[in-house]
């Protein structure tokens, strides 16, 4: 045997004999950067996930978003929501705040770690790593109760603090889930949007129903590649419980049982999606044959580590002093303070609110009771308050034809990129059957570009459909009916078809508040090939 042979069978037996210590941790089969990891009674673990907002570190920063889906029914109708953090964070070079999510589902082993083996079973289940199913709402919360006082008596000094307090562990609410299930800040608005947060096939991902994916069968966590935050099952394997209680909008209305978040390994593959979710009630059965605690073989759970608001004098005094300006600002737009409609509804909503309190007024005072100079007053103030309508009123038809003119400008450069693009990708075919390398090269360059450009030029058009969709749909029209004018006037016949493809896609934008670029460039592709 010669000396490189008996080196290299040396290197395999040290690999081989260092193999136990290289196996990956149980509690955490797939580790990353960024994993923040609480021990468990035992010698265990549990693994969890930054989730940043994008908002930056203001004592009232939160994060709006869509939630829910335009195909998913009454039960998902897209409804504008609110997230925030719970401790602040470093994400790029800029402070912000962040919720930690748990990585996996909860396991049978963690689950039995903290509450005690069943009476006869075995030692074997401390180190399954299948997810705990089988548990009621209840069981989760007493769960979640024994756990927070066991890391407060052994290991309050792994938990994140916010300004000095420890944080602790719970359910999530249904917009922190949902927020992490599409990815949170970590992706674009555009794919925050998708249905499923994946650019590669969702088999890779997570477990569904049938022969490709779960066999319909409960899979151990972490088998699969996790979301773009690092999170492994969030749509399937097991229904995840929420901290939430169901409401049809999400918000508002009447209170059910429990919000459940996620599809499990009996869901088929076309209903898997961020926005699922539905009631569970807290008891099943009937009155006949008895009511008991709901708990089911498809439904388990997943942790979150949160904390306080209000952590100490000076947070609550910070909180003080900027609430006005938070509330006038950037607070004004969200949920909290105003509908989900365009930012035109809600003024208009005001202005109709202050005249109708000025209309009482007068009829309270009655003309009798009014000097000449406050009927004098009030008159200028109706007459002030019909300015500022006409004035709101001009200003949004100008920025809706801005924006129209925007999103028409676009889509007539998409229109050109990809009808030019098929000639430069069959020119570069000629070039390559006539091996004329530099040609090929130059024509790869090129068609590089232009798909980088089609990709900018889409972000643009799907940014000035939000911008639209701010502003009340008659200026939209408005808006939209100007250009169009414009545009006869120049006689610009190919730019008025890519138009009216244009608030094609804008009417389905605002009705279904989700981006779908894919669909939008497979619309201009059609509109190429129709046009001469």
């Amino acid at each position: 045997m010669n000396k490189y042979l008996a080196s290299i069978i040396t290197v395999l037996l040290a690999l081989c004999l260092a193999a136990p210590v290289l196996a990956a941790d149980p509690s955490n089969p797939k580790p990353a950067q960024g994993d923040l990891s609480l021990p468990l009674p035992g010698g265990g673990a549990m693994a969890f996930r930054p989730v940043y907002i994008g908002e930056g570190g203001g004592p009232f920063a939160q994060r709006k978003f869509m939630a829910g889906d335009p195909f998913g029914g009454f039960k998902e109708h897209p409804t504008s929501m609110t997230v925030g953090g719970a401790f602040q964070g470093k994400s790029g070079a800029d402070g912000d705040w962040l919720y930690y999510m748990g990585k996996y589902e909860v396991t049978e082993g963690q689950y039995y770690a903290v509450m005690g083996l069943p009476q006869g079973a075995s030692q074997d289940l401390l180190k399954s790593n299948k997810p705990i199913t089988g548990v009621s709402w209840f069981d989760a919360s007493q769960f979640v109760d024994k756990y927070n006082l066991w890391l407060f008596a052994n290991a309050q000094d792994k938990l994140p603090q916010n300004n000095g307090v420890p944080g602790f562990v719970r359910l999530p609410s249904e917009a922190e889930w949902e927020f992490a299930a599409r990815g949170g800040a970590a992706v674009s608005a555009d794919d925050f949007d998708l249905r499923q947060p994946y650019k590669i096939d969702l088999v890779r991902c997570e477990w569904f129903s049938g022969p490709t994916s779960s066999h319909n069968k409960l899979q151990e966590i972490g088998l699969l590649e996790p979301n773009p935050l690092g999170l492994h099952d969030m749509l399937g394997n097991v229904s995840e419980m929420t901290h939430s209680l169901y409401h049809v909008e999400y918000y508002q209305g009447r209170s059910g049982g429990f919000a459940a978040r996620g599809g499990n390994f009996y869901t088929s593959q076309d209903k898997l999606r961020s926005s699922m979710r539905s009631e569970e009630p807290f008891y099943i059965g009937n009155a006949k044959s008895g009511l008991k605690p709901n708990a089911k073989s498809t439904l388990g759970l997943r942790l979150m580590i949160s904390s306080v608001v209000f952590s100490n004098l000076k947070v609550v005094r910070e909180m003080s002093d900027e609430w006005d300006i938070y509330r006038k600002g950037k607070g004004a737009d969200l949920p909290a303070a105003v509908s989900v409609g365009p930012a035109s509804k809600k003024t208009g909503l005001t202005e109709s609110q202050a005249m109708t309190h000025l209309q009482r007024l007068k009829e309270e005072l009655g003309p009798d009771k009014l000097s000449e100079t406050a009927k004098q007053e009030i008159g200028r103030l109706e007459a002030a308050l019909s300015d500022i309508r006409f004035i709101r009123r001009q200003a949004e038809e100008d920025s809706a034809f801005a924006w129209a003119k925007i999103s028409g400008e676009r889509g007539y450069f998409l229109y050109n990129q990809l009808k030019k693009l098929p000639t430069v990708e069959s020119l570069k075919n000629i070039a390559e059957k006539a091996g004329r390398t530099t040609m090929v090269g130059k024509y790869e360059t090129l068609i590089e570009e232009m798909n980088a450009n089609v990709k900018d030029a889409l972000a643009t058009l799907s940014d000035s459909y939000r911008q639209l969709d701010n502003i009340s749909p008659d200026a939209v029209t408005a808006g939209f009916d100007k250009y169009t004018k414009f545009l006869v006037e120049h006689q610009a016949s190919r730019q008025l078809r890519v138009l009216k493809l244009v608030r094609e896609q804008y009417t389905a934008f605002n009705k279904e508040k989700r981006a779908d670029q894919q669909q939008w460039t497979e619309q201009f592709k059609e509109l190429s090939q129709t046009i001469k």
